[in-house]
């Protein structure tokens, strides 16, 4: 059984549960890991992401750069809805790209 971990930063109130939940979200920061993804390509995202989804650790600096990934991967052109919600991002499984999509990587595919 999966227990969540609930964190605040900066306004934000994250839930973990295999991925991040995003609640109130209204109040504006400043995050330090959006201008790290700024200009990065879609393949360099998804390979930051894959490089992080393994971890099971949680600290506040994990969920700033996961935030600032989602939001990376939001302001692309790319189909991100096998994995990203309005509530949050799954971390479930890894990521690949196909054309304009990506998709979660789950066990036998």
């Amino acid at each position: 059984m999966k227990r969540n971990v609930k964190i605040e930063i900066m306004g934000f109130r994250l839930i973990f549960m295999g991925g991040i939940r995003i609640v109130d979200s209204e109040q504006e920061y400043e995050n330090e890991f959006t201008a790290r993804f700024a200009n990065d390509s879609v393949e360099e995202l998804v390979d930051a992401f894959n490089s992080d989804q393994p971890s099971r650790g949680w600290v506040s600096a994990r969920g700033r750069f996961l935030g600032a990934l989602r939001q990376a991967f939001l302001d692309t052109d790319i189909d991100c809805t096998s994995f990203i919600s309005e509530e949050g991002m799954s971390l479930d499984y890894p990521i690949r790209l196909e054309g304009k999509i990506i998709f979660q990587v789950k066990e036998n595919q």
